[in-house]
């Protein structure tokens, strides 16, 4: 048993006193080997041991759901380069009450689960449970390797009802939550690239974002050499939005000599041609034989998407120029505002022939965050809600041990 308990813990300069079982659950007392030179827990030398503290308690990885509990006196060492410090604990992080096991072990399951159901589990507190996975993040933060960042994807994510948002910030060549900050305005981006350091920043290239005016004054103002890209998918989704309200206005319109001409029809003019069922193609033919506002929006947005084929930013200029006109002299008032959004946001959407990035990787992973909070049914704090995304979306690593507890 005694083997078992020092293999687990990894333990060299230390060994186990005693074993045996209690009330309260199962109690290891371990000790240091004596005139064992202990490293100094700052860092990392080894040096001559000076003193002993008072007895610590930690809670350990349940065996066969009964708790476990481990009892240390720490030594303080006397370090020629740091002072006086306490030895580094193998098996503690810091000064928390938990082992390093049972962090590691909580915050994996924490992935996978909601922290209520890992706490019942486990047969801890929600807090506890919380308080492995801010330990894990930490660490993660700590360990993680920013070089080489070049691409990023900036969007926003609700938190709750009431337009409570959150500002996501992502790696988009390695898939991964970079940052997670409470706002949808300037100030909360500004934090990210502030922490980021001027000299990530500067090794930025590109940006893809939506035309949200905080957002693209932030990235102008603290990036100003990287390339910023507009989503063609939020793009397409402002064009959409135009031609419903187009189709809506008709209906409204036709709603006394003509009030079945357009139900149900909404999705037929918003749905890529080939993803149309046969019932749509052919009640979408005899639309498109009258006279109607909505068969111009839509021959408006289904031409707008050839701006993307093109392969030349000369060609796609010329192209977007033509079809500003277009959709300017169509009559059509929604079809005008889209228009000069786009004109007003040109340099952006072009951009995506100097650097093609979309959020299509952001908007996925924005999914897997509204999961987390779903599964959880919810975080009052904002800052809970940005540790547990880190966690689960960041690709942070946890901190390695010498056996497998999961």
């Amino acid at each position: 048993m005694k083997s078992i308990i020092q293999e687990t813990l990894g333990l060299k300069a230390h060994r186990v006193l005693d074993y045996y079982g209690t009330l309260e659950g199962f109690i290891i007392e371990l000790d240091s080997i004596a005139k064992r030179r202990m490293p100094c827990g700052v860092c990392g030398r080894k040096a001559r041991v000076r003193d002993r503290l008072e007895e610590r308690y930690w809670r350990h990885v349940p065996l066969w759901g009964i708790p476990v509990s481990l009892i240390y006196r720490p030594c303080r060492v006397a370090c020629p380069h740091c002072g006086i410090k306490v030895e580094a604990i193998p098996w503690a992080n810091g000064k928390s009450c938990l082992s390093l096991p049972l962090l590691v072990v909580l915050a994996t399951w924490a992935k996978l689960l909601a922290w209520e159901v890992v706490a019942r589990l486990f047969h801890v507190s929600w807090s506890t449970v919380r308080a492995a996975v801010q330990a894990a993040v930490a660490y993660g933060l700590a360990h993680r390797d920013l070089d080489g960042l070049a691409i990023i994807g900036v969007d926003e994510i609700s938190r709750r009802k009431g337009h409570v948002y959150h500002t996501q910030v992502y790696d988009l060549s390695q898939k991964r939550l970079l940052w997670s900050g409470d706002g949808r305005d300037a100030d909360a981006l500004r934090r990210f690239f502030q922490e980021l350091g001027p000299e990530r920043c500067a090794g930025i290239q590109g940006v893809c974002c939506d035309m949200w005016a905080q957002y693209v004054e932030v990235i102008r103002e603290m990036l100003p050499n990287a390339t910023l890209v507009f989503d063609k998918f939020h793009i397409i989704r402002h064009l959409l939005e135009a031609v419903n309200t187009v189709r809506k206005e008709e209906a409204a319109e036709l709603k006394k000599t003509q009030p079945d001409l357009l139900t149900d029809t909404r999705y037929i003019f918003l749905k890529n041609p080939e993803n149309l069922t046969d019932r749509q193609r052919v009640r979408l033919s005899f639309l498109e034989r009258l006279n109607l506002k909505i068969n111009r929006a839509y021959l408006l947005k289904e031409l707008f998407k050839q701006v993307w084929t093109y392969r030349g930013k000369g060609w796609a200029k010329r192209f977007l120029d033509r079809w500003f006109w277009w959709a300017t002299h169509s009559r059509l008032s929604p079809m005008r505002k889209f228009a000069w959004m786009l004109r007003n946001h040109e340099e952006g959407i072009l951009a995506w022939f100097d650097i093609p990035l979309s959020n299509g990787a952001t908007e996925a992973m924005n999914n897997n965050a509204k999961a987390v909070s779903h599964r959880s049914r919810g975080f009052r704090k904002h800052k809970t809600f940005s540790l547990a995304l880190l966690h689960v979306l960041g690709g942070l690593e946890l901190p390695s041990l010498p056996h497998a507890f999961v």
